[in-house]
């Protein structure tokens, strides 16, 4: 039994293989269908039963219908399966109102072909009003016409009781299972809106080469260390970083063996200011590092560790072995000179560096 169900619940949800139809509204008519097939048989059995043998067969004629409906899902005729299904609910539900009387609830099937409607993306919400517009009037020419001209009915006390109740478990359950429907669809939307909104602030704020965060990224992030400096007096240290000679590797073993360099290095960054800071590019071979809750020393021998890491590491690229160096400032903020004095401290102590010798931390 649970893979019969399983078999069937695969079957309803199968993807559509036309690009130009929705999955989602294609599986909501397959499940609408199926309920109203099972609806019109049921009602066929029991008007039959009752000697209504006209309306047991226009009620048959109904779940034939559907049924095509069903099937036009898979044959990427998802359009002309939505036509079909409102056709088949609208006249169905204005013959057997007018046929049974306003008291059977026949006329409220109008409400779930609106719901349907307003499902569909393909059509223009224009249209989606002027229909809905249209449909209420048919309610409210269907509620006029029949408190005018009643309708004969044979059995009334239990034909009454029958389809009072049925539709009220049958419409509860329909408005539950399209509330889950649009939820989900729109669940889903949501969630696609903001997975794409992330992927949008992370290509925004991180460099496209090496991954770490951008030049902007940093300068927001210094900013919320500033704040909290001047809020909690928390000491933090800035220290700009460039490679030494890089120009020369570019020019000598070309842009990859240069992008390779300056990706290896990024990972090599990371793991120095994990749990310590953060490490941005902040152009070219230039990166800026902020340790946070570090004075000076602290940040000093964070670096010197780096600066030794480089220095014995063996960049290999293709056939090509490298060796390499850095050179740094480094600077602590201060409130007194601020966060632009304190960058511009850091740059200049690693162009002191760069004039005596490279490869090594000036603080």
């Amino acid at each position: 039994m649970n893979r019969l169900i399983q078999k069937l619940r695969l079957l309803i949800v199968k993807d559509v293989s036309d690009e130009k139809e929705t999955k989602d509204l294609a599986v909501l008519l397959r499940v609408l269908s199926l309920v109203y097939i099972a609806y019109y048989i049921f009602a066929a059995i029991f008007l039959a039963l009752l000697f209504h043998y006209t309306h047991a067969f226009i009620a048959l004629i109904c779940a034939g219908l559907l049924s095509g409906c069903f099937i036009s899902t898979y044959d990427n005729q998802t359009r002309l399966a939505l036509r079909l299904f409102n056709v088949v609910t609208i006249a169905s539900a204005s013959y057997f109102t007018l046929a049974t009387g306003w008291s059977m609830n026949f006329q409220w099937n109008i409400l779930i072909s609106i719901l349907v409607l307003f499902y569909s993306l393909e059509i223009k919400m224009s249209q989606k009003l002027r229909y809905m517009k249209l449909l209420f009037t048919l309610i409210v020419a269907l509620a006029v016409f029949t408190h005018m001209a009643p309708p004969y009915r044979q059995g009334s006390e239990l034909f009454s009781f029958f389809f009072q109740t049925i539709h009220a478990f049958f419409y509860g359950g329909m408005l539950c299972t399209l509330a889950y429907c649009y939820c989900t669809k729109f669940n889903l939307a949501e969630d696609k809106l903001r997975q794409s909104n992330k992927k949008l602030i992370e290509m925004a704020s991180l460099d496209a080469l090496t991954q770490l965060p951008n030049r902007r990224s940093m300068t927001e992030h210094l900013n919320v260390l500033v704040y909290e400096n001047d809020r909690t007096g928390k000491p933090f240290c800035i220290a700009i970083g460039d490679v030494d000679f890089f120009k020369r590797v570019n020019d000598t073993y070309g842009h990859d063996t240069g992008d390779y360099v300056l990706t290896t290095l990024a990972q090599m960054f990371q793991n120095i200011v994990k749990g310590r800071g953060k490490v941005a590019r902040w152009g070219g071979e230039e990166f800026l590092f902020c340790f946070e809750g570090m004075n000076v020393q602290q940040a000093r021998a964070a670096l010197e560790v780096l600066r030794l890491q480089i220095e014995k590491y063996n960049f290999q690229f293709k056939d090509q072995n490298l060796k390499l160096t850095m050179t740094f400032g480094l600077e602590e903020y201060s409130q007194i000179i601020g966060i632009e004095a304190a960058i511009s401290k850091a740059d200049g102590k690693l162009y002191e560096g760069k004039s005596n010798g490279r490869n090594q931390v000036v603080y």
